[in-house]
């Protein structure tokens, strides 16, 4: 990364004390009788045997001894000292859609010998829409926070959780991990525009106009936008005067006012809310890659002189290279009265580094995923549990050390009828077990069914849909070999 973080007096302690690899915990014997517990710490789980079978990683399987837990917890050390390895994100096929886990790091590439060795699933995901008459495993893939794939920006910055300015994001590069939290500036204007009243702010960039999974799209910083309507049962929020970018990584046709909400969560009822659609045709633009405006559909009658087409939006192929713009509400009046075919518009892009107030500057080496919870930073606790912290969960988190090592983690929440295999863990439980295994940044991805992961392209875990089923989800985190891109 470019910038060298300080680490503490703890950190300190924390890199004299640090074993090199695996982690390890104490034993108990067989005979002894221990206070039964479920707060998931170090000291109450077994280390299976450690798998160096993959030069550079370590994964070690940890289970609760007796009367602990149960748990099962996987513990994924990525030591890029060791051996030549990428650590990238990946999307699939498209952030237009979703993917099981294996599905998107087995399509990575055809050579064997280039799959990755490792990975897990990726941040928080809209994932209750589809095109009506797709297969199930088709869900929207909206990822809530800022994707960068090959330094391309692929997606805005939202809200942070618990009452942060902006969310937690996994930076990768170099086969090393960074964790910051990261902000956006998007702006359209006319090319050539001589009063700066013509710049707007561009609302997103590869989702669903209008709509705002988890309530946490609204950059704190925007000005003169309409608030969202935010129903507080659903964590579902509306903005009806938008402009969303889409670009070839969207993966699929341009959305339209048809979609579908079906959950792929089943303990996520569908309600009115949920429901949240724009209805709104809107209007849509297509631009080649210099910004040049070749094609315009408006389902009202065009402006006269525009060369737009009569049409709603949504439906179009994403040209190579260039954009599809839709506009909804005052986003759409906006888009009208200056689109023209062959106009041109220009468009600023900026990411900045929160934590230390700069310019992110992007290069092709250069891959982000959305996090969640921002678990610890400089190896103090950052998330606590709330005094009724809820139900134990399926967990994942990425981590780094002060040796420059990835880690991740899973752990299980499989509650079968007959047999309870892992109880899963609190985020502040997930927070505190990193701690002990000296982690000093960490972030907390998506959970639930949703955590997966995979060793050497075979599901390694037990996820919770339907008998273990692996869940689509919008993203991947993963290591493979370096030496030469895995494309």
């Amino acid at each position: 990364m470019k910038h060298a973080v300080k680490r503490g007096s703890l950190a300190l302690a924390l890199a004299t004390s640090a074993l090199a690899t695996p982690f390890s915990a104490p034993g108990a014997s067989a005979n002894e009788v221990l206070p039964a517990s479920t707060v998931l710490n170090l000291a109450d789980l077994q280390a299976g045997t450690p798998d160096k079978s993959v030069p550079g990683i370590t994964r070690t399987e940890y289970t609760g001894l007796p009367y602990k837990g149960p748990w099962k917890v996987n513990v994924v050390v990525i030591d890029p000292n060791l051996a030549s390895l990428n650590l990238k994100g990946t999307f699939g096929t498209g952030l237009g859609t979703s993917q099981q886990t294996t599905s998107m790091l087995g399509g990575l590439t055809s050579t064997p010998v280039r799959k990755p060795f490792v990975g897990v699933n990726g941040g928080f995901f809209d994932g209750n829409m589809k095109t009506p008459g797709t297969l199930t495993d088709t869900w929207d893939g909206d990822l809530n926070g800022v994707v960068i794939q090959g330094g391309k920006l692929l997606s805005e910055a939202v809200r942070g959780k618990g009452g942060r300015k902006f969310s937690t994001s996994l930076v990768l590069q170099h086969g090393r991990a960074y964790i910051t939290e990261l902000s956006t500036n998007l702006k359209i204007a006319p090319k050539g525009g001589l009063d700066s009243d013509e710049e707007r702010q561009l609302d997103g960039i590869n989702r669903v106009p209008g709509r705002s999974a988890h309530c946490e799209r609204k950059d704190p910083e925007d000005k003169g936008v309409p608030p969202e309507i935010r129903d507080n049962d659903t964590g579902v929020c509306e903005d009806l005067s938008e402009i969303i970018s889409f670009t070839k990584e969207y993966g699929t046709t341009t959305p339209t006012t048809a979609l579908l909400v079906t959950p792929n969560d089943p303990d996520v009822p569908v309600t009115p809310a949920t429901k949240q659609i724009s209805k709104d045709e809107g209007f849509e633009v297509e631009l080649n890659s210099a910004g040049v405006v070749t094609a315009c559909y408006d389902p009202n009658e065009p402006v006269d002189g525009s060369k737009c087409k009569k049409g709603n939006r949504g439906g179009k192929v994403i040209p190579s290279g260039g954009r599809i713009l839709q506009g909804i509400g005052e986003g759409a009046d906006w888009l009208r009265a200056r689109t023209r075919v062959d106009s041109e518009f220009d468009f600023t892009e900026k990411v900045e580094d929160t934590r230390f107030g700069t310019p992110l500057a992007l290069d092709p080496s250069m891959y982000v995923t959305a996090g969640g919870d921002l678990l610890l930073r400089d190896g103090e606790i950052q998330y606590t549990d709330p005094a009724e912290p809820g139900r134990k969960d399926p967990r994942t988190a990425v981590g780094t050390d002060h040796y420059g090592r990835t880690v991740l983690v899973t752990i299980d929440g499989v509650d079968d009828p007959d047999h309870v295999v892992s109880i899963g863990a609190t985020r502040g439980e997930l927070a505190a077990f990193l701690k002990e295994l000296n982690v000093i940044d960490a972030v907390n991805m998506d959970g639930g069914g949703s955590t997966t992961l995979v060793w050497k392209q075979k599901l390694a875990n037990t996820p919770t849909d339907d008998n273990a089923k692996e869940r689509p989800v919008g993203d991947a985190v993963y290591a493979g070999p370096g030496g030469y891109p895995m494309e």
